[in-house]
C-alpha cells in the first residue's frame, strides 16, 4: 500500500485542536482559576469548557504521527528528527515567554533566570522548577512518548518485532488500573510509561497501522479498548475539574469528545476523509506548535495590562490574530532559516 509523506487532514486536525486549546485558556481557564487573566467571560465561557480536550486530541496525533515516520527511520535519524522538530522552536517561543513575563508579567507572572535555564531541558519538572508557561507540561508527555519509541527501537536493532507488540504490552500495562492496587511497582510503570494519557497514544498508533496495513479485526478491537480507556481516564479527571474551576463537567459531553477524536481518525486510518486531504492544510498545521507554546502567558498579560482601555471581545479577538500571525512568523520564516543552518551543519 503506497502512501503519501504527508496526511494533510492531520494538519486540519493540529490547527483545530490548538485553536480549540487556545480559546478554552482565553474565554474561560484565565478568569475561573488561578487568578490568570482579568477578562471574564461568564456568557460564552462555560460552553468553551471543553477545550482542554484539544490536548488529548494532540497526545493521539502524536501516535499517529509517530507511528507513519518511524517506518522511514532508524534510531539516530529518529532522534535527530524529533530533537529538530522540538528543540529549536521550543527554545524560541520559550526565551520569547520569558521576556514577555520578566519585564510585564508582574504581579501574576514571575520567572527567574534559573527557571529559564531548566526549561530549556524540557524537563523543568524533574529538575523541581515550574514551568516558564502553564502549556509546557504536555511536552514533558511527548518526551517520554519518545522515549518509549526510541526504547522500541533500540530492541528493534536486536530483534525485529512489529509495532503491535508495543502496543499490545502498552495497553496491558494502561489496563493495570482496574485489576490492581497502588504500590511501589505499579507507580513507577504508570510514572514511565504515561498511563494517564497512554490510550490516545496507542489509539494513534494503531490507527497508523489500519492506515498502512489495512482494516484487520484486531485493530478495531484495539481502538475499542484504548477507546474505554481514554473515556474511563478523562471521566475519572472530572472531580479535579469540578473542584478546580466550581463548574459542572459532563461526562456525557467528555465521551462524545473523545469519540469524535477517535472517528475522525479512524476515517482517515480507511482513506474516507480524501475529500480534506488538501496541501492547503500544511501552513496552518505548522504553526500550530508555536501557536500552542505562546499564546497562553503572554495572551494572559497582554489581557491584564490592556482590559481597562478596550473593549474585552475586540482584546481577545485583536490577540487571537496577533498569535497567529506571531506563529506563522514562527513557523513560516524562522523556523526554516533554523533548519537549513542546522542541516548545513549536520
Amino acid at each position: 500500500m503506497s502512501q503519501s509523506k504527508r496526511i494533510y487532514q492531520i494538519d486540519l486536525f493540529r490547527f483545530i485542536a490548538a485553536s480549540a486549546v487556545m480559546l478554552y485558556h482565553y474565554l474561560y481557564r484565565g478568569y475561573k482559576a488561578g487568578d490568570m487573566s482579568l477578562l471574564r467571560f461568564d456568557e460564552i465561557g462555560e460552553y468553551l469548557r471543553y477545550g482542554y480536550l484539544g490536548v488529548d486530541f494532540f497526545f493521539m496525533i502524536s501516535g499517529f504521527v509517530i507511528a507513519f515516520s518511524i517506518k522511514h527511520l532508524s534510531l539516530p535519524k529518529f532522534v535527530v528528527s524529533r530533537f529538530k522538530r522540538l528543540y529549536p522552536m521550543f527554545w524560541i517561543c520559550l526565551l520569547l515567554t520569558f521576556m514577555v513575563t520578566y519585564f510585564w508579567g508582574a504581579p501574576r507572572y514571575q520567572v527567574t533566570f534559573r527557571q529559564l535555564l531548566a526549561n530549556l531541558t524540557m524537563i523543568q519538572d524533574l529538575l523541581g522548577y515550574g514551568d516558564v508557561d502553564g502549556a509546557y507540561w504536555s511536552l514533558y508527555v511527548e518526551l517520554k512518548f519518545y522515549l518509549i519509541i526510541i526504547l522500541f527501537l533500540i530492541i528493534n536493532r536486536f530483534k525485529k518485532i512489529s509495532l503491535d507488540y508495543l502496543v499490545y504490552f502498552w495497553l496491558f500495562l494502561s489496563s493495570l488500573r482496574h485489576f490492581v492496587g497502588p504500590s511501589k511497582v505499579y507507580d513507577a510503570l504508570h510514572e514511565f510509561f504515561i498511563l494517564d494519557w497512554s490510550a490516545y497514544f496507542i489509539a494513534g498508533i494503531v490507527c497508523c497501522q489500519l492506515f498502512l496495513r489495512g482494516p484487520a479485526i484486531k485493530y478495531f478491537i484495539l481502538l475499542a479498548w484504548s477507546l474505554f480507556l481514554s473515556i474511563d481516564g478523562a471521566i475519572g479527571r472530572i472531580n479535579w475539574l469540578e473542584r478546580t474551576f466550581h463548574s459542572d463537567f459532563s461526562p456525557y459531553s467528555i465521551s462524545m469528545a473523545i469519540i469524535s477524536f477517535y472517528l475522525l481518525m479512524l476515517l482517515v486510518a480507511c482513506n474516507k476523509l480524501q475529500c480534506l486531504n488538501s496541501s492547503r492544510f500544511v501552513k496552518i498545521g505548522m504553526l500550530t506548535y508555536p501557536l500552542y507554546l505562546i499564546h497562553q502567558h503572554i495572551g494572559f498579560i497582554i489581557f491584564n495590562h490592556a482590559y481597562a482601555y478596550l473593549n474585552k471581545y475586540l482584546l481577545v479577538g485583536t490577540v487571537m490574530l496577533l498569535m497567529f500571525a506571531l506563529a506563522y512568523l514562527l513557523s513560516d520564516r524562522i523556523e526554516p532559516k533554523l533548519m537549513k543552518r542546522f542541516n548545513n551543519r549536520h
